[in-house]
């Protein structure tokens, strides 16, 4: 019977494999919206990122990860205009510095496009905008597809003499423009329904293009019917003597602020047939090896730890006491008190009274720029002045300060 125990193993795990392999032939539509640039799933961005160097063909090509102030040179020529970025997202999480960052490069004579569902707080503010929704964000179900119909149409000017119409039976996913300002906004595109979706607003000299139905960037929209020409004609609108093209990935992995945890973090998976058919065939594997390796053939050689880094679990163990506790001033203070350590070993400047005096001194001595210093000393004289500091100025503070002490 001993013997007769891996040839019986061997039969099972042969017949779950072709059990696995069975169930994986059936070709199921991939509904994930990741709008990535490498993903050719339907909703991916793959035929949108590759076709920019047939519409800019005279134009480099580059892709951005780094957040807004902090461009690496050879990717983003941050004074310098005739270039146009590209962010597709399934939201725009964008904080009022880096919107600043972003108006700063657009008004030097460089086009943004932003093609998102849902837009931050922040981003909403500085755009003048409120948005309503189609839908709430998950797909519909597929037998009543009707429901989740994206269609979508170009102003008659300055594209055509008249409306194009371009629809796919994929998921909408998009949300509409309920108010803005339309002192200096243009409408580019509406729904069917006549619900701005695309407008583009002036900045210095180059243009905001915020685009609310991320899903009209992707392979499955791209590639039904005629629908590319939708793509061509919306991108014709953006400066044709464009030279540098950026595809930003920062946005789209960014994490959103005070995103809920999921209470099952393999709740997602197991919804997957293929994923629970390969988690019980590694079970089963897994009990099988025990089963046949109780014997122990020879002594179990001992594991070495690694030195422990005490300092670091110092510093983790102190920071998640503080972020319990929510006693951002105490924090607050600790940072001001380490900043003002800095400032006098670095560059010997007093730290008594940081008035602009001392704020031209420490950015002409650091090389970082006054308006940074001048966030960071307001923020210390606001620690000083009140008891209570919101979670959002403390990220705030602590933006200038990581800013400071990269530039500095």
């Amino acid at each position: 019977m001993k013997k007769a125990l891996p040839y019986i193993a061997g039969m099972i795990l042969l017949l779950l494999l072709l059990a696995l392999i069975w169930g994986g032939k059936k070709d199921q539509f991939d509904h994930r919206v990741t709008l990535n640039r490498k993903d050719k799933i339907p909703y991916g961005t793959y035929v949108a990122y590759n076709n920019l160097k047939y519409i800019f063909p005279e134009a480099s090509l580059n892709v951005n990860k780094k957040e807004p102030g902090y461009w690496e040179d050879e990717i983003v020529k941050y004074d310098t205009g005739n270039q146009t970025m590209f962010i597709v997202t399934k939201e725009f999480n964008a904080t009022r510095q880096e919107l600043t960052e972003l108006f700063h490069f657009v008004s030097r004579g460089n086009d943004v496009l932003i093609a998102a569902y849902d837009f931050s707080l922040d981003a909403r503010l500085f755009f003048h905008m409120n948005l309503s929704y189609a839908d709430a964000g998950y797909q519909i179900d597929d037998f009543i597809p009707s429901l989740d119909t994206l269609e979508l149409s170009l102003s008659s000017s300055p594209f055509t003499k008249e409306p194009s119409q371009f629809k796919y039976p994929g998921r909408k996913f998009y949300s509409f423009f309920d108010s803005f300002d339309t002192s200096m906004s243009y409408v580019m595109s509406r729904t069917i329904d006549s619900a701005v979706v695309c407008l583009r607003m002036r900045a210095g000299n180059g243009s905001f293009f915020i685009h609310t139905a991320p899903l009209a960037f992707s392979n499955y929209f791209l590639l039904h019917k005629q629908n590319i020409s939708y793509y061509n004609n919306l991108l014709s609108a953006l400066d044709p003597a464009t030279t540098n093209v950026i595809w930003d990935e920062y946005f789209i992995h960014k994490p959103a602020y005070d995103q809920p945890k999921d209470p099952s973090p393999l709740r997602v998976l197991l919804a997957q047939r293929s994923f629970r058919t390969g988690l019980l065939t590694a079970l089963v594997g897994l009990i099988l090896f025990m089963a046949l390796g109780l014997k122990r053939r020879q002594r179990m050689i001992p594991v070495i730890k690694s030195p422990a880094n005490d300092s670091l679990d110092f510093v983790k163990t102190i920071g998640r006491l503080y972020f319990q506790k929510k006693d951002n001033r105490n924090l607050a203070q600790k940072m001001t008190a380490y900043f003002t350590e800095y400032v006098h070993n670095h560059y010997h400047i007093p730290t008594d009274n940081m008035d602009n005096d001392f704020v031209v001194r420490l950015s002409q001595k650091s090389g970082c720029d006054e308006k940074t210093i001048q966030l960071i000393t307001d923020c210390i004289k606001f620690v000083q002045e009140n008891s209570a500091l919101h979670d959002q100025q403390l990220s705030e503070f602590y933006t200038s300060l990581n800013k400071f002490y990269k530039t500095s």
